[in-house]
């Protein structure tokens, strides 16, 4: 259930406190270096919370037991978390594009044609899967990354063979995108309805959308139903100084009294009717929760889009599971082995206590998860405090 809407930035955490001794220091990197010997693994990633991640290594972990192909080593604080094969699949954008005074910040902000495409052929060095832009003005607060930007980002992503997803919510924009060889969307056209010609251009085009509808409604959501606020696995991904806001009776009032909220319903009034008309169309329409952007708490997001897509866009359940497995996962790559339950495809398994084509919402009553063929420990995710 990935879409693509999520980018990574590339960086390690600079440990806080005391610095160990020389000799400590110098201790753990032999140490360090012996376990991902033999392999070029892509820099240490960050998820925002402080856990970082060292993937596509081999992992000799010591013991004298044999090398592990392809591994991942979380590590949590000063402890490691995991190290061995089982972890999610991750297809990252790198750093994304925006306009240099645009949103969302710490982005890239190229000023010309030429500096774009020197940031596309950095990323395409560090072997990411796909190149993000977001082409937004968010509610005539920021600038727009200009169009020949645009174009040359799709263009030198198309010379190193990288697909390019774009945010999107003026309908010129998606035009202008297409002619730039675009063809995978994030959110949707939320400035007024389509008419006949842009549904036979996408079509024709073979776009797709990824909506993220239930990103937009949380702005105004989370505070019409507090209750939220008593679930534990809501609570469990959020960011603690989003949950603390979102605890706080007037932040909530001032989130459904905002300007900001009230244009948002009227772009969410249009982006649902948007995503039913490209699904009754035929279009490919795949899940992207948008998880840890507003309200969205982490894998609760995923599940609050699923219901989305049936509740507000007209989706049945079973089109929407569809969007959230294989159209998602063929968004990712051109041959995915997951994404679907078929012979020869990974052993990636969710198996559901209570029958999801009756009520989308069952998808929460999880039993037990399979991940490449293993069972997993489940339990709810731990944000680290800040210091």
């Amino acid at each position: 259930m990935i879409g693509p809407h999520t980018g990574f930035n590339h960086w390690v955490r600079r440990p806080s406190g005391r610095h160990p001794d020389p000799f400590r220091l110098f201790a753990i990197a032999i140490a360090l270096a012996a376990a991902l010997s033999g392999c070029a693994p892509g820099k240490p990633s960050i998820d925002g919370t402080g856990t970082i991640t060292i993937a596509g290594a081999t992992l000799i972990d010591g013991t004298g037991a044999p090398p592990i192909e392809d591994a991942v080593v979380i590590v949590r604080g000063d402890r490691i978390e995991h190290a061995g094969s089982p972890a999610p699949r991750i297809f990252t954008a790198g750093v994304g594009f925006t306009h240099p005074e645009g949103f969302p910040p710490g982005k890239l902000g190229p000023a010309t044609e030429e500096e774009a495409r020197e940031m596309v052929r950095e990323l395409a060095a560090e072997e990411v899967d796909l190149i993000k832009m977001w082409v937004d003005t968010f509610l005539d607060t920021r600038p727009k990354i200009e169009p020949e930007i645009r174009a040359a980002i799709a263009d030198e992503a198309a010379q190193h063979g990288i697909p390019v997803a774009a945010h999107v919510f003026f309908e010129n924009d998606v035009w202008q995108l297409v002619d730039a060889g675009v063809r995978f969307f994030v959110h949707g056209v939320r400035d007024q309805e389509v008419d006949d010609e842009f549904v036979a251009m996408v079509q024709e085009k073979g776009l797709s959308f990824a909506p993220a509808l239930g990103q937009a409604k949380t702005f105004w959501w989370v505070a019409e139903h507090p209750e939220l606020l008593d679930d534990e696995e809501f609570r469990a991904g959020l960011q603690p100084a989003l949950l603390e806001r979102l605890l706080d009776p007037e932040n909530r009032a001032a989130m459904l009294e905002s300007e900001s909220t009230a244009k948002r319903r009227v772009a969410y009034d249009y982006v649902t009717k948007f995503v039913r008309r490209m699904n009754e169309a035929g279009v490919t329409v795949t899940v992207g929760s948008d998880s840890g952007a507003g309200n969205i708490a982490y894998g609760w997001g995923t599940h609050h889009e699923l219901e989305t897509l049936v509740e507000d866009a007209g989706l049945t359940p079973l089109e929407t599971l569809a969007a959230a497995g294989a159209a998602a996962a063929a968004e990712l790559t051109e041959e995915p082995d997951f994404g679907s339950i078929a012979e020869g495809m990974a052993a990636d398994l969710v198996l559901l206590s209570a029958d999801p084509l009756a009520d989308i919402c069952n998808t929460r009553q999880v039993d037990r998860v399979m991940q490449a063929g293993v069972w997993l420990e489940r339990g709810l995710p731990e944000f680290p405090l800040r210091e």
